[in-house]
C-alpha cells in the first residue's frame, strides 16, 4: 500500500485571517503542566523511595537521561510532521497509519484519565488546605471544588490557547514555588549534607531497577507540546526544543527534591517509602507544620493547571483525528470567535462533569480513582513512547537521514527499558481498579488494531486520508 502526502487549506487556530499564537514560555508551561511535576515530591516519590532508599535521586537522574533521549526521538518526529494530533500523526507518517490510530486513541483515553482525575484531586487538596482554617470536609466539598475547577478551566480553554496557556504557566510556577519554599526551609533546618546518599557501596541494583520502572511514569506528558503545533510560531523548531527542555528542567527538579526529601527523612522517625504526605511530614518535623499548607496548595494549583493543559491537549487530538476521518467530522470544528476546538471542549467538559457526579454519588475514594486512571495513563505513555522509538529510526533510515544511526542507538537504549516497564505493568495483573484499567487498555489496543486491519483490507482510502495534511502548520 502506497501513501502520498497532500495538503489542504486551513489550520487549527486560524479563522478569517486570525491566527492565535503561543509563546515559547507558554508552550513550555503547557508541556510541564501535563507532566505535573508537583505530584512527584508531594505524593509519588514514596512509591520510588520504598525501593531505592537513599539512592532515590539516582533513580530519577537515570530515568531523566532516558526520557531526554525519548524526547529527542519524539522531537525528531515533531520537526518532520508538526500536527495538533501529535503522535497520532507522527506515527501515521513515520511508521504506519494503524500505529497512528492506536497512538491517537490510547493518547485520548490516557489523557482523559488524567483530565477526569485532576479536578477531583484538586478538590481533595483544596479541602485539606481549608482544614487549616475551618472544619471543612466531605465528598460534597470535593465534588463542588472539582466542578468549579473544571468550569473555570473549560472557559479559559474555550477563550483561546494564549490565555489558557498563560494561566496554566503561572499557576504551574506558583505550584513549584510552593514546593521550593518547603525545600528551602528543609535545607535550612536539616543542612545540606547527607553522606549516605553518596555511599555507592550500599547501592543494590535489583531494588534500584524496580525504582527506575516506577520513576519513569513521573516524566510522562512532555509530548503534549506537539498538540499546539497549529498555534505555535516556528513549530518545527520550537516544539522539539520545548520537549527536550521540559524533560531536562523537570528532571533537575525531581533529582533535587528526591535528595532533599531523603535527607530530611533520614532524621525523621518515619520511612519516606511509607509516607502518604511526605512534604507535610517534613514540615512538621522541621517545626513549621503550617508549611504543610503549601504542599496542599502546590498540588491544588498543579491540578488546576493540569486540567487546563489536558483539556487543550485532548481537544486538539479530537480535532485532528476528526479532520483525518478517524472519528466523526463533528469534532473538526473551531469556534468562529476564538478559533478553539469548541465542540470537542464542550463534549469533554460534559463527560468529566458526569464522571465527577458518579464519583460523588457513589462515594468512590478519590485516590482510588487517581490510581485507576493513572494506571491507564501510564500504560498509554509507555506504548506511545515505545512506538516512537521504533518509528523514528525507521523513518530516518528510509530517508537516509544523517542522524539515523544516532536515532537507532537511542532506540537501542530506551526501547528495552520501556518494554520491561510495560511487561511489569501488565503481568502479574494488578488487582482492583488498576487491574480493570489494565484489561481495558489491552482491549482498546486490540480493538483499534483490528479496526485498522479491517480498513487496510476493505477501505484503504480511509487509511490514506490519515496521511493528508488537514490541519498541520
Amino acid at each position: 500500500m502506497r501513501f502520498r502526502w497532500t495538503s489542504t487549506e486551513g489550520g487549527l487556530g486560524s479563522n478569517g485571517g486570525v491566527r492565535l499564537k503561543v509563546s515559547n514560555s507558554e508552550l513550555w508551561g503547557h508541556a510541564v503542566a501535563n507532566i505535573t511535576p508537583s505530584a512527584m515530591p508531594a505524593v509519588t516519590i514514596s512509591l520510588v523511595a520504598v525501593h531505592s532508599g537513599a539512592f532515590t535521586w539516582l533513580a530519577y537522574a537515570l530515568i531523566g537521561v532516558l526520557m531526554t533521549l525519548v524526547a529527542v526521538q519524539v522531537g525528531i518526529l515533531a520537526r518532520h510532521f508538526p500536527s495538533p494530533g501529535s503522535l497520532f500523526f507522527y506515527l501515521s507518517k513515520a511508521l504506519h497509519p494503524i500505529s497512528g490510530m492506536i497512538a491517537g486513541f490510547t493518547m485520548m483515553a490516557g489523557y482523559f484519565g488524567a483530565l477526569a482525575a485532576a479536578p477531583l484531586l484538586g478538590g481533595l487538596f483544596v479541602e485539606q488546605a481549608l482544614q487549616f482554617f475551618a472544619p471543612v470536609s466531605g465528598m460534597g466539598w470535593i465534588a463542588g471544588i472539582a466542578v468549579l475547577y473544571l468550569l473555570v478551566a473549560w472557559r479559559l480553554a474555550l477563550r483561546g490557547i494564549e490565555i489558557s496557556a498563560r494561566w496554566g504557566l503561572w499557576v504551574e510556577i506558583f505550584s513549584i514555588l510552593c514546593i521550593v519554599l518547603i525545600a528551602a526551609v528543609t535545607l535550612w533546618h536539616f543542612g545540606w549534607l547527607d553522606p549516605a546518599q553518596w555511599d555507592f557501596q550500599r547501592l543494590h541494583t535489583a531494588p534500584l531497577a524496580q525504582a527506575l520502572i516506577l520513576s519513569l511514569l513521573a516524566y510522562g506528558g512532555f509530548e503534549t507540546a506537539g498538540n499546539l503545533a497549529g498555534e505555535t510560531s516556528a513549530a518545527r523548531t520550537a516544539i522539539p526544543r520545548v520537549m527536550v527542555l521540559s524533560v531536562l528542567m523537570v528532571g533537575g527538579f525531581f533529582v533535587a527534591m528526591a535528595y532533599i526529601e531523603v535527607l530530611a527523612f533520614a532524621q525523621i522517625p518515619a520511612s519516606l517509602g511509607n509516607s502518604t504526605a511526605p512534604l507535610n511530614a517534613i514540615a512538621k518535623a522541621s517545626g513549621h507544620p503550617w508549611l504543610g499548607i503549601f504542599s496542599d496548595l502546590a498540588m491544588a494549583t498543579a491540578a488546576f493547571s493540569a486540567t487546563i493543559a489536558t483539556l487543550n491537549s485532548i481537544s486538539r487530538i479530537l480535532y485532528s483525528m476528526a479532520g483525518h476521518g478517524v472519528i466523526p467530522r463533528f469534532f473538526h470544528h473551531r469556534d468562529p470567535r476564538y478559533g478553539t476546538p469548541a465542540r470537542a471542549l464542550r463534549v469533554l467538559a460534559i463527560i468529566v462533569l458526569l464522571s465527577v457526579a458518579v464519583v460523588a454519588l457513589w462515594r468512590i475514594p478519590i485516590l482510588s480513582v487517581v490510581g485507576t486512571f493513572g494506571t491507564f495513563t501510564g500504560l498509554a505513555f509507555l506504548l506511545i513512547y515505545g512506538l516512537a522509538n521504533i518509528a523514528t529510526p525507521w523513518f530516518l533510515f528510509r530517508q537516509r537521514h544523517a542522524r539515523r544511526w544516532l536515532s537507532l542507538i537511542i532506540a537501542g537504549i530506551s526501547l528495552p527499558l520501556l518494554i520491561k516497564v510495560m511487561a511489569v505493568s501488565l503481568w502479574p495483573l494488578p488487582t482492583g481498579g488498576e487491574g480493570a484499567a489494565t484489561l481495558l487498555f489491552v482491549a482498546l489496543v486490540m480493538v483499534i488494531f483490528f479496526w485498522g486491519l479491517y480498513w487496510a483490507v476493505f477501505q484503504p482510502e480511509r487509511l490514506r486520508h490519515i496521511l493528508v495534511a488537514v490541519d498541520e502548520p
